[in-house]
């Protein structure tokens, strides 16, 4: 019989039980993919949010709970615009709201004149009132309802950032209008002087002012808040769901262990080494791991799709399921496979053949 068959056939032995195994660590798979890969949804979305109009970074109130609640006072625009190694800004207004009955819909305030507007790509249209992203499905003559008003499609635009092209653009006045905040925006968006570094004139604006400037998609969770609880989250579940999967695994295996004493002294007897003996436990360990590992990713899929759905985030963050994901998941997978073989491996080693053939 092959190494694989054996390892088989002593997980087959108790198939209910090593299915039950399988499913609660699958469960712990499942719930790391789905909360890491909503994580990394999160910080794609705020990091797309950070270059609007192709800026080199943006500016954000700081310790919000997401970059569209970010509120900054429309004369700060000035005060930045003059200081050494800024060329141009923007002033961007980011509005989340219903749009035709869809929910969640991104409505963007900008400036006409700045570089955030001039630099859409006109599809089809003017620009003279409601500017539609190309895939948001609209088309030039149809009437959006936004709020208790309505506003004429004028023009199809593209840019290229998913959330500008999924969402309608506005003149900055009226969405300030609209979500009640007039003299505020949400983030000011910056290019930076010829040669200068974005990062170095965005280090020097946020002790100046205060407020956080968000240049590369990672740093983006040091403005939202809610991406950083959900990272912080999914590692203390991650260590909790290791620390029970463990316990289950290794309870399985020890029950195993127990119930083919005089097998693994029969195997001893005829001159199996003891690293052998381990090796097949740990085999066996890893082999439920796997199969948890199978129906864990299919579970965390599911889970972060329906999360996303049903709590209305699904037109803002969509999961990422990233090789680092999954990788995760395997890790974790494996983890409780090694962790759980651990003491019934010792507990086998501890017997000696004799001992063993004398059990019932």
């Amino acid at each position: 019989m092959t190494w694989f068959g054996l390892v088989r056939k002593n997980l087959l032995r108790r198939p209910v039980r090593t299915l039950l195994t399988a499913a609660g660590v699958a469960l712990g798979v499942g719930l790391i993919v789905a909360l890491l890969s909503i994580a990394a949804g999160t910080r794609r979305t705020a990091g797309d949010l950070i270059h609007f109009g192709r800026a080199d970074f943006g500016l954000f109130q700081s310790g919000v709970s997401d970059a569209t609640k970010s509120l900054l006072p429309v004369s700060l625009e000035q005060r930045i615009a003059h200081d050494h190694g800024v060329a141009q800004t923007a002033l961007v207004f980011l509005y989340v709201t219903t749009v035709d009955g869809k929910a969640s819909s991104l409505v963007i305030g900008l400036a006409p004149h700045e570089f955030a507007a001039e630099r859409l790509t006109l599809v089809d249209g003017t620009r003279t009132g409601a500017l539609a992203g190309n895939n948001f499905g609209a088309r030039i003559g149809e009437k959006l309802r936004i709020g208790r008003r309505t506003f004429p499609v004028t023009g199809i635009f593209h840019s290229g950032d998913r959330f500008e092209d999924n969402g309608v653009v506005l003149p900055l006045a009226t969405v300030q209008a609209l979500a009640n905040h007039p003299g505020e925006v949400t983030s000011i968006g910056v290019i930076a002087m010829p040669g200068q570094r974005p990062q170095t004139v965005a280090t020097q604006l946020e002790k100046k002012y205060g407020i956080t400037a968000v240049v590369e998609p990672g740093q983006a969770v040091n403005v939202d808040t809610s991406s950083r609880l959900i990272i912080d989250v999914g590692w203390v579940i991650s260590v909790l769901a290791l620390i029970v999967g463990g316990i289950g695994v290794t309870n399985t295996m020890a029950m195993s262990v127990f119930e083919r004493i005089r097998e693994i002294g029969i195997l001893r007897a005829v001159g199996w080494p003891g690293r052998r003996i381990a090796a097949l436990i740990v085999s066996e360990a890893i082999g439920i791991s796997l199969v948890a590992l199978a129906l864990g990713l299919g579970v965390g899929v599911l889970a972060a799709h329906l999360f996303t759905a049903q709590t209305g985030l699904s037109t803002l963050v969509t999961p990422t399921f990233t090789a680092g994901v999954f990788g995760w998941g395997l890790a974790f997978a494996l983890g409780i496979g090694v962790i759980g073989a651990a003491y019934p491996t010792w507990r086998a080693l501890r017997l000696s053949p004799i001992e063993a053939l004398r059990r019932e």
